[in-house]
């Protein structure tokens, strides 16, 4: 495989490569008013990134950090359109050399993955094999060692401004955990300087896919236990025997402890039999085929009973985003 070419600073932050990363994040979002705004000055704005970039003077700016209800309390962020533009042109320039050893069955990071995708392996997997383990990190997100992180960037990645630029950004994402919002969604954890990806932005999103990529292998290489997929902190394994779950989910526990830092919400998670129906990103699927979760109804109950209360754009929008995902699956 082959490193990132030396250089890729100097192509990242180049006029073209930022006006190409802008064409494709403003496709479907150029109604909101963040991204008309920024459209107004568009080539300016880039112009004066560039040379931010090329002079060393580029500082994130800060997050814009919110609490949604979904249905628990989440603490989301997001970094402004001319930072965002930047973290796609950055994952365009380095994304392709990693995502080409990542495995098939890793469905949070690529080009032809996603979640439906995820939904539809997990009905296949079970349909052919009878037992199934269910397996999450706890805290994911707010835990990712940013030092840890950037050591596996630099496995590939040679040039230095490309890594300080990636530190910048992770440090500045970092800090929506300082925000005072961190601490009415997150009254039990404090995460120490140096960790925490912020639930928002391309290059969270990314890296928190990324980082488990060894895991990923781990367990298709060595533990092999018959099937396996994973939607970033999210993975399930499939077995003939309960007894092969097992023994895996104790080899994982150890290889997150070690070479991640990390912990399982629930460290003794059961081996399920795959004739009952599971949850996962919010589809329940049994072998009869998939359809939306408990906590889906829920929601769109909730909408549809505020409905005099919306405003109707946006109760279409939701009803919509509702029938199309059940429409993917089939």
């Amino acid at each position: 495989m082959r490193s990132v070419p030396a250089g890729s600073f100097q192509h990242l932050s180049s006029f073209p490569s930022l006006w190409v990363a802008w064409l494709d994040y403003r496709r479907g979002k150029r109604r909101r008013p963040a991204v008309a705004d920024f459209a107004l000055d568009a080539d300016l704005a880039l112009l004066h990134l560039h040379q931010a970039l090329r002079a060393g003077h580029f500082r994130p700016s800060n997050y814009r950090v919110a609490l949604v209800r979904d249905p628990k309390l989440r603490l989301v962020a997001a970094p402004n359109v001319g930072d965002r533009v930047l973290q796609r042109a950055l994952l365009d320039a380095i994304g392709p050399t990693y995502e080409r050893g990542f495995i098939h069955h890793n469905y949070a990071v690529g080009t032809g993955r996603g979640a439906h995708r995820a939904a539809l392996a997990y009905l296949g997997w079970m349909r052919r094999l009878p037992w199934r383990m269910h397996l999450d990190i706890s805290h994911y997100f707010a835990s990712v060692e940013h030092e840890r992180l950037m050591s596996l960037f630099a496995r590939r990645l040679r040039d230095a401004r490309t890594l300080d630029l990636l530190a910048s950004l992770l440090a500045a994402g970092a800090e929506v955990y300082r925000h005072p919002l961190a601490e009415v969604a997150l009254p039990e954890l404090r995460v120490p300087p140096g960790r925490g990806l912020p639930l928002g932005g391309y290059l969270s999103h990314w890296a928190g896919g990324f980082y488990l990529d060894s895991l990923d292998h781990l367990v298709t290489r060595t533990l092999k236990p018959g099937g396996y997929l994973r939607y970033m902190d999210d993975f399930v394994l499939f077995a003939d025997r309960p007894e092969t779950l097992d023994v895996c989910r104790a080899r994982i526990i150890d290889w997150l402890d070690i070479e991640r830092g990390l912990r399982l919400k629930v460290a003794d998670a059961p081996a399920l039999d795959n004739r009952q129906p599971g949850v996962f990103l919010g589809f329940r699927i049994s072998r009869g085929g998939i359809g939306p979760g408990p906590k889906a109804l829920k929601r769109l109950r909730r909408r549809l009973r505020r409905g005099d209360d919306l405003n109707p754009a946006h109760l279409a929008r939701s009803l919509a985003a509702f029938r199309g995902m059940w429409r993917a699956l089939g």
